[in-house]
């Protein structure tokens, strides 16, 4: 058998497909059907029954998301689905009762982490970015919220939270932490100006993260942005709850509306933001903790992720936020990124 790393995009896919049917043994499906929906981080297959069900199927890039993370997910649907009417998806537990299937098969390196959900119908929300239905999103939140604070996860849930603008163990390799440490070469190559920006923007974020209420941490979804909701018949549908995690609330609203910033612009920001507000404030009241310096803090985790990936690549990368943070420290308001 040719090693699975000399194939082709397309012979990986052939192969994968293979540990997806694999995978589809495991559940009690009458003649499901199978067909290939998308690979960004994970890879997805479209499932049908022979009685009309519909269902996604969803194989976890090895290293992705820990098995711990994929359980705790499952773990909170199933919760939502039991103690709610949030429109999320339903956890399609395998016949041995398990919602995460670790699988492999020869020919294929390492262990792929194999999901199963109910379909989750509609076309993504960024395709309709208005007003009433950012008001839509607010409420959205607020239930998630709610809901998040007062669930007792069983055993096994993960205990990772996100209190740092680096929460997932990755590498440090953009700022001197402790200061004395020896930066990267890319990074030391940098003008001393934007190091010490990136520096100053570190410490900021830290300092807000320190001062969150620690009473307001509860489970959040961490990456409920626009394009991971679908709207269908007027009711907003969240999905890709994998990124599962204790959080803050000004955390999980401030990376969403990232998301939206960098969709939408600078002009039209604002109104959105504001019936995203007066949405959420509705059901739950605001949080007191401002959310632009978690958004200063994703920022620096992108640029960080360009560090660790693709360092040849980090100067412009930092030389494209360097007008963001500069107008972020002089107003506290995050901008997108000046046109070229």
């Amino acid at each position: 058998m040719k090693p699975y790393t000399d194939l082709t995009p397309a012979g990986k896919l052939r192969r994968l497909h293979n540990l997806a049917l694999a995978a589809l043994a495991h559940y009690d499906i009458d003649h499901p059907e199978i067909a290939y929906h998308g690979f960004d981080t994970n890879l997805l297959y479209r499932v049908s029954s022979a009685g009309g069900e519909r269902f996604m199927l969803r194989l976890a890039y090895p290293g992705w998301r820990t098995l711990e993370d994929l359980q705790s997910e499952g773990m909170w649907l199933e919760a939502i689905r039991r103690e709610t009417s949030i429109p999320a998806p339903v956890v399609i537990p395998a016949a041995s009762g398990e919602f995460v299937l670790p699988v492999g098969l020869p020919g294929i390196p390492q262990t792929w982490n194999a999901s199963l959900m109910s379909w989750v119908p509609g076309r993504t929300l960024g395709h309709y970015l208005t007003a009433a239905n950012l008001s839509k999103m607010g409420e959205l939140f607020a239930a998630l919220h709610e809901h998040g604070s007062g669930w007792q996860p069983p055993a096994g849930f993960t205990s990772r939270r996100f209190e740092h603008w680096l929460s997932r163990g990755e590498p440090n390799s953009i700022v001197s932490d402790p200061p004395a440490a020896t930066p990267s070469v890319e990074v030391g190559a940098l003008p001393a100006a934007w190091r010490d920006l990136l520096e100053s923007m570190h410490r900021h974020v830290e300092s807000a993260y320190a001062a969150i209420d620690r009473r307001d941490l509860r489970v959040i979804h961490c990456d409920l942005w626009h394009d991971n909701i679908k709207l269908h018949l007027g009711r907003l549908l969240p999905f890709d709850f994998e990124d599962t995690v204790w959080g803050y609330r000004c955390h999980d609203i401030a990376m969403a509306m990232l998301d939206l910033l960098e969709t939408v612009g600078d002009e039209r920001y604002p109104g959105l933001l504001a019936a995203f507000r007066q949405g959420y404030s509705a059901h739950l009241p605001w949080p007191d903790d401002p959310i632009e310096p978690f958004q200063i803090g994703r920022l620096l985790w992108k640029i960080n992720w360009m560090a660790n990936h693709l360092p040849k690549r980090l100067e412009p990368m930092v030389e494209k936020h360097v007008p963001i943070f500069e107008h972020y420290s002089l107003t506290g308001q995050v901008i997108c990124p000046p046109q070229a």
